[in-house]
């Protein structure tokens, strides 16, 4: 039986990726939350490791490809921040994931299909401009930091900083820890 985290709404709503979501509908974003959580309360603990891993790398390879657009003074080279996106949209492509330290990560037809509408929702979000597609988005992001919860992304923080700091670089590393760090802080 898997417990129940305590979820702090109001601190969650501070959020500024999740803060017009909250402002619009308060109720309804929360019940649209409680409802992906439930999605992915379905799955095994070793299904939510995997998960857990691209979803920390996912958020680190958005930060340097973030800092690279807006030219941050920290940001990577051209070739490093392709080597960056490549690797990571490599394995959301293929469904699957490599650590040096670990080894091959495969996932199953289940898995594949619930990354792969991940995947299709972020692209409705953010390529095709739907906007009830990225507060699905937001919604199931947020669900997917409750579930994992604090163990398991401290675990898949700790993996991607030791296997692919020397590609995405410290800053970047911590850049996606800081912009889990508040999404953490949402719930016990």
């Amino acid at each position: 039986m898997k417990i129940q985290p305590t979820i702090y709404w109001n601190k969650l709503a501070e959020i500024k990726e999740l803060k017009e979501f909250f402002e619009e509908d308060f109720q309804g974003f929360v019940k649209l939350i409680e409802y992906h959580i439930k999605e992915f309360e379905k799955f095994s603990d070793q299904t939510l490791d995997k998960f857990a891993k691209l979803r920390v790398l996912e958020v680190t390879n958005g930060c340097t490809q973030w800092g690279f657009r807006r030219g941050d003074q920290e940001c990577l080279s051209v070739e490093q921040t392709r080597k960056c996106m490549n690797l990571v949209m490599g394995f959301m492509k293929q469904v699957e994931l490599y650590f040096p330290s670990e080894g091959q990560i495969e996932f199953n037809d289940e898995e594949k299909a619930f990354i792969q509408a991940g995947r299709a929702l972020y692209k409705d979000a953010f390529k095709n401009n739907v906007k009830e597609s990225e507060r699905q988005y937001y919604a199931a992001s947020t669900a997917q930091f409750i579930v994992y919860g604090h163990e398991r992304i401290q675990r898949a923080m700790t993996l991607v900083k030791q296997d692919y700091e020397t590609l995405f670089s410290l800053y970047y590393i911590e850049r996606g820890q800081k912009y889990i760090a508040p999404y953490l802080g949402g719930f016990e």
